[in-house]
């Protein structure tokens, strides 16, 4: 059994909402790759805190800016395709982004959970219900957004582009 498939992203059509999703993910993308990129060099001036014993260290946050900048790069170059392959009509051009988007999502989630089992120890009930409530929304606009790009995908593989 498959996902279920959408008729229209919101009002506008699978198409046009396939579109405004690549372009304003290419931007975010870009943008997070520009800044992440930048504080690679000096990843100190990115975490300042009262209590230098709680700074994670250098390497390490050096090493996560990296893969972050490379997976926002990959991310703005997919989200590029989606949009050249979106106006084309070839769907083709839409599979690499319906690719990275679920792998992003599971780490994500996974992150999430992480986060909350490591600050499940103190008394953090207002840090753990909200960031769960951020996930749930971030999770639920991700999952809508791949739906959509997935329905517009197979509505272009029915008419055997």
């Amino acid at each position: 059994m498959g996902a279920p498939e959408l008729t229209n992203c919101c009002g506008v059509s699978l198409k046009y909402g396939t579109i405004i999703i690549g372009v304003v993910q290419s931007i975010f993308a870009f943008m997070c790759m520009i800044l992440s990129a930048a504080y690679v060099k000096h990843p100190h001036e990115l975490v300042q805190l009262n209590d230098a014993s709680v700074l994670p260290q250098l390497e390490i946050l050096r090493t996560m800016l990296i893969i972050i900048s490379v997976a926002s790069a990959l991310q703005c170059i997919f989200s590029i395709m989606l949009v050249f392959g979106a106006a084309a009509s070839h769907p083709v051009l839409l599979t690499p982004y319906l690719i990275l988007n679920p792998v992003c999502l599971f780490i994500y989630i996974v992150g999430t959970l992480v986060a909350v089992v490591h600050h499940t120890g103190e008394n953090n009930t207002p840090y753990i219900i909200g960031h769960l409530f951020i996930s749930f929304v971030v999770t639920v606009i991700v999952s809508y957004k791949i739906l959509i790009v997935h329905s517009y995908r197979q509505y272009l593989k029915r008419l055997n582009f």
